[in-house]
């Protein structure tokens, strides 16, 4: 549809939100009928329809933090309040599937990653590629939006050894997606230990970045321990177009990805790994411009990888990114000082 706000300059607007981004850059708040939307479509799927904040016991697992009462679940559906304490729903083991991918595969950061110097010696080397069925965003043009029939029914269930065990001498790398990695901070990481001990293969991240300040340095070090990428989706800059596109805040997206950029070492290798989706009528020049400077001043040699848009779930209406909108945000890109 055309931005009703803006009709004789026809901006993109997806009818799940209503206006463009160019509006929503305006406002100072949300629109109500764009919160609504995203109450009612995870009350649909059976999910908490917004981030506990009334509650006095604090869940530490992701970057909400939850405020919960008693007998309430938090955001990701996986822990909730018992005699006034945050537990696991599923005593530790984790709402996972997984599957190999062969190398080369569609990696975020396939164009910086080591592996391609594997691949001259070894043959027949495989990606594990561990989906999580859970997630602290609800992205209204989500991509993997099976992960909330997941998350919903609490399965299937694995426990980090029997995901761990999957693995071969033909498995040269695990990467974490979903949902979201960042529901599941403790469970990856042991995964990754195991997996670290028995086959010595990297470990990769692909993520919202709204992971807990508790786990973010865990979660970094095994990444550069194992020559691996932690691969942070920015989505937007602006509070207000981030919150309509996913319904929640990007405050600790932003500030773990400074924290992340300060500590790692871009002379040595690709250990964080920036991406844009470039979403029509909403990721545009102008907040792809936003974006990049804004991992420029963290450090111009952080890869970043412009991404095109497929549409589909709640904002089907909009179109794929066109090669011109690819092609200006390069431009904003470079002129940003990305190298």
């Amino acid at each position: 549809m055309i931005c009703p706000l803006h009709k004789s300059e026809e901006r993109k607007a997806s009818r799940a939100i209503g206006v463009c981004g160019s509006c929503l850059r305006e406002m100072g708040t949300i629109p109500e009928q764009v919160v609504e939307r995203h109450r009612r479509n995870r009350q649909h799927h059976g999910l908490v329809p917004s981030v506990p904040s009334d509650g006095d016991v604090v869940c530490l697992d992701c970057g909400h933090h939850c405020r919960m009462t008693e007998g309430q679940r938090g955001y990701c559906n996986l822990r909730e309040v018992k005699d006034g304490r945050v537990v696991h729903r599923f005593s530790g083991k984790a709402v996972v599937s997984w599957y190999f991918d062969p190398i080369p595969t569609n990696c975020v950061a396939d164009w910086v990653c080591g592996v391609e110097e594997e691949l001259r010696t070894r043959r027949g080397l495989k990606n594990l590629a561990v989906f999580y069925g859970s997630c602290n965003s609800n992205c209204l043009f989500c991509q993997n939006s099976s992960y909330r029939t997941m998350m919903a029914k609490g399965k299937p269930l694995m426990s980090a050894r029997e995901l761990a065990s999957v693995a071969d001498e033909h498995t040269t790398c695990v990467c974490y997606f979903g949902g979201d990695p960042a529901c599941n901070p403790k469970h990856s990481l042991r995964v990754s230990e195991i997996l670290r001990e028995e086959w010595d293969l990297r470990v990769c991240y692909e993520t919202n970045g709204n992971i807990s300040g508790k786990w973010l340095d865990p979660i970094l070090k095994a990444v550069q321990k194992s020559d691996g990428t932690l691969k942070v989706d920015l989505k937007a800059i602006t509070p207000t177009i981030y919150t309509a596109l996913t319904g929640v805040s990007n405050a600790t997206v932003l500030s773990n990805f400074k924290k992340a950029a300060r500590k790692s070492d871009h002379s040595e290798g690709a250990n964080l790994v920036a991406s844009v989706l470039l979403v029509p009528g909403y990721i545009d020049v102008e907040e792809v411009a936003l974006l990049c400077r804004f991992i420029a001043d963290c450090d111009t040699r952080i890869p970043t990888a412009l991404l095109g848009f497929q549409p589909g779930f709640l904002m089907s209406d909009l179109p794929r990114t066109s090669r011109a909108h690819a092609e200006a945000a390069l431009e904003v890109a470079k002129a940003a000082g990305l190298e």
